[in-house]
């Protein structure tokens, strides 16, 4: 595979210190201990039996607990809770590590609040997650946004060249800093290593979304993590990729540019005082998990992947992304775990029919659709039996629907144009709004960021003026079996109202 970010080596682990598990042994020494409870949580660890909680188990109930001194405590640790996060630090070459509760969403907040200041510049790119948008919402910064490389053919953005982060630097030597992706949903890797050196020389920090790259720190055949490339925070979703409880993530923090103080402050300002211990204890085990056997799985589950891609390829109707061809077109690396698969034109089928059919006819889960693509995600957990599941399915969707003389060509945006910015993220969240008919919104302000989730990347942003472009494409989104976030009627949009008549 061509990469265009320096050759990258394995960063050795202490594997007999990454063997432990502090929290999670703390765990299981208090599940055994006979106390009685006059603490919250109120299922008081399954006392009553014929309470349906305990169909979980009693194990999980005696595991869900509150703060206390032997077992630590979240907003200030100082015991196993603290050790944790040593451990998880170390792992990911970071000089802090914290625990994230509220997914990577809590740790783009938390990013965001620490570095940047009400109306700093922040440069990021244009297909950012919603959760970007919110946290620039909550602490009034002002978006430069960058333009991504765009795929015609697939119909999904890439991630963004380092020209088009030194143009913006450039254009805004006064940014607060950089939020860049490693990697984009799709799988798509920019030169994270040079786009940091080049801020640093700025003096501006790099905050990474790293939902979907918690793997690659587990082999040299994988793109640099953001700790490895020099970045100096990154939200990283364990449970995306690391295999830990859904919500659970962390925040990755390199202090030479950051105040590590200020950011556990606003942590905690971000987070419950009422930690979940299952939560926590699951970053434990997954740490744990990946760091004695993450390398040898990864690497293994690679060649699966780089399998299936070469017979899905011959598949009438699918192909997938050639990782050489991609670097040498986009100058970027390709995480292969992401299953993006294209459906042709001569498949009489969109993305979104595709992955109902999978999911409503062969009982398979896809990560998400497009106009024209289906995206599934391999972890290390996964196995050559079900990307053969896979793989079978597909063959038999090609079988069906295969129709060469009949091509079905949904709309995609062509390009990754930005509209107009009218009013800042803040101000939209408190401005006055209606709802009218999308029909009529044609250089309106969208009141509301248009998105599909998943990705939950927005079409158009809260701000932003409304383009028949935008319009066009919501139309066909608003008819397809997907979720769509956006005003409750498919035909209607919130806008600005400016007379406050609503």
């Amino acid at each position: 595979m061509i990469n265009t970010q320096p050759k990258k080596t394995f960063t050795t682990i202490n594997y007999e210190r990454q063997a432990e598990t502090p929290l999670f042994d703390a765990l299981k020494v208090y599940e055994h201990e006979q106390v009685t409870s006059f603490d919250v949580p109120g299922h008081k660890r399954g006392l009553d039996k014929s309470y349906q909680l305990n169909y979980y188990g009693d194990r999980t109930l005696r595991h869900d607990i509150n703060s206390m001194p032997r077992l630590d405590n979240f907003d200030h640790p100082t015991g196993v809770i603290q050790e944790a996060q040593r451990l998880m630090a170390e792992l990911f070459l970071a000089d802090d590590a914290h625990f994230l509760l509220n997914g990577t969403t809590s740790g783009i907040q938390a990013m965001i609040l620490s570095v940047c200041k009400p109306k700093d510049k922040l440069i990021l790119p244009r297909n950012v997650h919603k959760s970007v948008l919110n946290a620039m919402a909550l602490a009034d910064v002002t978006p430069i946004y960058l333009v991504p490389e765009f795929d015609t053919t697939f119909g999904i953005a890439h991630n963004v060249s380092l020209k088009s982060v030194e143009d913006a630097i450039k254009q805004h030597p006064d940014a607060s800093a950089i939020f860049l992706m490693n990697p984009t949903y799709f799988g798509a890797v920019s030169e994270l290593q040079a786009i940091t050196t080049l801020a640093h020389q700025h003096n501006m920090p790099v905050l990474v979304d790293e939902a979907h790259g918690a793997h690659f720190r587990f082999s040299s055949e994988l793109p640099m993590s953001s700790m490895e490339a020099g970045a100096d925070m990154a939200a990283t979703s364990l449970h995306k990729t690391g295999g830990s409880f859904t919500q659970t993530s962390i925040l990755l923090v390199r202090d030479t540019l950051i105040d590590r103080h200020k950011v556990k402050s606003v942590i905690n300002m971000l987070t419950s005082t009422s930690a979940s211990y299952l939560l926590m204890s699951s970053l434990d085990i997954a740490r744990q998990h990946l760091a004695l056997n993450g390398q040898s799985r990864i690497e293994h589950n690679l060649e699966l992947v780089r399998n299936f891609k070469a017979r899905i390829n011959q598949v009438p109707g699918f192909h997938m992304i050639e990782p050489n061809a991609f670097s040498q077109q986009y100058k970027q690396a390709l995480d292969e775990t992401k299953l993006t698969i294209y459906i042709d034109h001569a498949l009489d089928l969109s993305g979104f029919e595709v992955y109902h059919l999978l999911r409503n006819e062969y009982d398979i889960q896809m990560e998400l659709a497009e106009p024209n693509i289906v995206m599934g995600i391999v972890s290390f957990m996964d196995n050559e039996t079900v990307l053969n599941q896979l793989l079978d399915a597909l063959i038999d969707i090609s079988r069906n629907h295969f129709k060469p003389n009949q091509e079905v060509v949904p709309p995609i945006l062509k390009q990754m144009d930005i509209p107009e910015q009218k009013m800042g993220l803040r101000d939209v969240f408190y401005a006055e709004k209606k709802s009218v008919p999308l029909s009529e919104a044609l250089d309106e302000i969208c009141a509301e960021s248009l998105m599909i989730y998943p990705p939950g990347i927005p079409i158009l942003m809260a701000g932003e003026r409304i383009t028949q472009k935008v319009i066009d494409y919501w139309s066909f989104i608003n008819d397809q079996p997907i979720v769509k976030i956006g005003a409750e009627n498919k035909n209607e949009v919130f806008i600005i109202d400016n007379k406050g008549d609503n």
